[in-house]
């Protein structure tokens, strides 16, 4: 009921502060939108060519009152095809008639108000079309560079019955789902109202609140369900060992952060932006080619791991629209793997109130929809299976007899590494970090521990080589060589470089730029990656795990997350890269810092929890930085349909 209740205003609001239809030619057009080609992109312009007609038919809009629209045109015509005359119509009455003859122009006009109607349909007649050469034989009219259609000032539409119908009706289903869950009302009531406005964001902006049909919400209600009941069914019937209360709540924070994330991914205003790349890959591996390789944006080619590929599979039986499949694996991944760290807060520290913060702050990390809104897949994926990884080198028993969670971690890490090559690249290290800390801890129980994580990576390493990397050799050897010769260069530059004559002028010395800002470039973009909440509550957390003075398998694993990734951003920050090769630089960066972001969360959940157990004065910081990390979230999740 208070899922319903917040639902029903919240989508009227949220429609009435961004009524506007528009349509940028820098995403996807709507199946409303006919009569464009394929959008196309001239330096930072985006566009798409009309035919001689394009019609704009939008259901379920509100017609008391009346809608201007502008339409913004680029003239790219050749002087051979003359000036185009541009007819607009509505319901079959003309609206615009003008000559477009300047470079760039703005197509006004005015669909008066037909309270009859619950739609309208607009043609646009470009007159005449021209063919732009003999190789390319499309009728083409002007380019579009946007349309945007919005209420005339002082009407104030109202979002369709069907659409506000199908809003309450998804947050109603969503509460009764956490309902169900057992938590205490006032935390049930709270969290589904917070669902319900959450996910009103979405449906009453844009295209969603023309639509029905997507996003796909039987589906992703479905999904929520699953993710948030199996466990308490699992865990209470087969198991007899209900959960507690803070383990539901980690469960239904994580189930949230799930079914908002694919509310917004699914949108029919979220662009597309990598993920059909990621599908025809998809449809590569079905098809039996494992093997192949991706430039980057230097234009250097390295092998494209296919661990979220082989992963997905099995559920390719289920449908046939691959690029949706990959995003909700990757996003049912990312939440699997962010609920797994309360059971290793929790046992390992005994604070459950931290193990609830760590999986809250986990999914309020903005670099993760950075990486998923750009459809950086296999990525997010590998990111995932990383962290599976540590917190079972961290938390399950490697004592003699215990086979079973050895080859289970030797699993889990050839998975991850075979999932980006950035995973192997980060994860490695980092386990073997994980490795020599347990050694050195001066504790005889962890020494055990060491030797079996180390070995567990190694073989991990060995069958990823020899189950995928070994295949490209090609690749390599441009490298090595490159590497070879720069070395052997070095070893020989006193003996074999010769000296100018003394007349000749100094040649001067080819110069390499560093990159870009160094530290303070990588401080800032540490910054946006984590978001400053959350670094404040971070390092907070950090000095209350030096204060407590006491070592253990957690605090080893966040110092080895954190060594890795002290050494490579040094390494990052210091050296002197070629031009084409700072883009990569940063993306590297990013990877290191998305690898890092786990670590992240739990030191900021330590330092919240910290700061709220010193008093009452101090709980309003530790809430204001919490709510500060979910508005930081909140722009970033935003930003993948506005």
């Amino acid at each position: 009921m208070v899922a319903a209740l917040v639902a029903a205003p919240a989508l009227v609001l949220v429609y009435q502060s961004r009524p506007a239809i528009r349509l940028g030619m820098d995403r996807g057009l709507p199946e409303a939108a006919q009569g464009f080609y394929p959008l196309e992109r001239q330096g930072k312009t985006g566009f798409a060519w009309s035919g001689g007609r394009v019609t704009l038919s939008f259901d379920r809009l509100d017609r008391r009152g009346a809608w201007r629209c502008l339409a913004e045109v680029i003239n790219w015509r050749p002087p051979a095809a003359g000036p185009a005359t541009v007819r607009v119509s509505s319901d079959g009455v003309v609206v615009l008639d003008r000559r477009v003859e300047e470079p760039t122009a703005t197509l006004a006009f005015l669909v008066p108000p037909d309270p009859a109607r619950s739609a309208f349909d607009i043609g646009i007649d470009v007159s005449p079309t021209f063919r732009p050469g003999p190789k390319d034989q499309r009728e083409l009219g002007l380019a579009f560079d946007a349309l945007v259609c919005a209420p005339e000032e002082g009407f104030s539409p109202w979002p369709a019955r069907a659409v506000l119908a199908r809003g309450v009706a998804s947050a109603a289903a969503a509460g009764a789902i956490v309902g169900l869950t057992g938590l205490p009302v006032l935390a049930a009531a709270g969290i589904g109202g917070g669902l319900a406005l959450g996910q009103s964001w979405s449906l009453a902006s844009g295209g969603a609140a023309l639509s029905v049909a997507r996003p796909p919400l039987t589906v992703l209600l479905c999904l929520f369900g699953a993710f948030t009941l199996v466990p308490l069914l699992v865990s209470a019937g087969l198991l007899r060992r209900p959960l507690t209360t803070a383990a539901r709540l980690a469960i239904v924070v994580s189930a949230c952060g799930f079914y908002l994330k694919l509310a917004f991914l699914l949108h029919p205003d979220k662009d597309v932006v990598d993920a059909v790349f990621h599908g025809h890959r998809f449809d590569w591996v079905l098809a039996g080619r494992f093997y192949f390789t991706q430039l980057s944006t230097s234009a250097t080619p390295f092998p494209y791991a296919i661990g979220l590929y082989v992963f997905s599979a099995p559920w390719s039986l289920l449908t046939q629209d691959h690029v949706t499949l990959l995003r909700m694996v990757v996003c049912a991944s990312e939440a699997v793997a962010g609920v797994l760290l309360y059971p290793l807060v929790a046992r390992t520290w005994g604070d459950r109130a931290s193990g609830v913060l760590s999986v809250l702050l986990f999914h309020l990390l903005p670099l993760p929809y950075a990486v998923v809104g750009n459809a950086n897949l296999t990525n997010a994926f590998g990111q995932s299976a990383a962290l599976v990884t540590m917190i079972a080198a961290m938390s399950w028993t490697f004592g003699p007899g215990r086979v079973s969670a050895w080859l289970g971690l030797t699993a889990l890490a050839a998975l991850a590494f075979l999932s980006h090559v950035g995973t192997l690249a980060f994860l490695l290290p980092t386990l073997v970090i994980l490795s020599g800390l347990y050694y050195v801890s001066g504790t005889n129980g962890f020494r055990p521990r060491a030797a079996r994580v180390l070995a567990a990576s190694l073989v991990a390493f060995a069958l990823a080589v020899g189950l995928y990397y070994a295949h490209f050799g090609s690749v390599y050897r441009p490298h090595i060589a490159q590497a070879r010769a720069a070395i052997l260069g070095l070893a020989q530059t006193d003996a074999a470089a010769p000296r100018p004559p003394a007349s000749s002028p100094k040649a001067e010395p080819a110069r390499r730029p560093p990159l870009e800002l160094g530290v303070k470039g990588a401080w800032g973009q540490t910054r946006g990656s984590l978001g400053w909440p959350i670094i404040i509550l971070a390092m907070a957390g950090a000095v209350r795990l030096v204060l407590r003075k006491k070592i253990d398998p957690l605090v080893l694993g966040l110092s080895a997350w954190l060594v890795a990734c002290a050494i490579f951003l040094g390494w990052s920050i210091l050296r002197t890269v070629e031009p084409r090769y700072v883009q990569d630089a940063w993306e590297f960066i990013g990877r290191v810092e998305l690898a890092t972001s786990p670590a992240a969360a739990v030191l900021a959940a330590a330092g919240a929890a910290w700061i709220w157990r010193l008093g009452r004065p101090l709980r309003f910081v530790s809430a204001a930085l919490v709510c500060g990390a979910g508005w930081v979230a909140a722009r970033a999740l935003s930003a993948w349909i506005f």
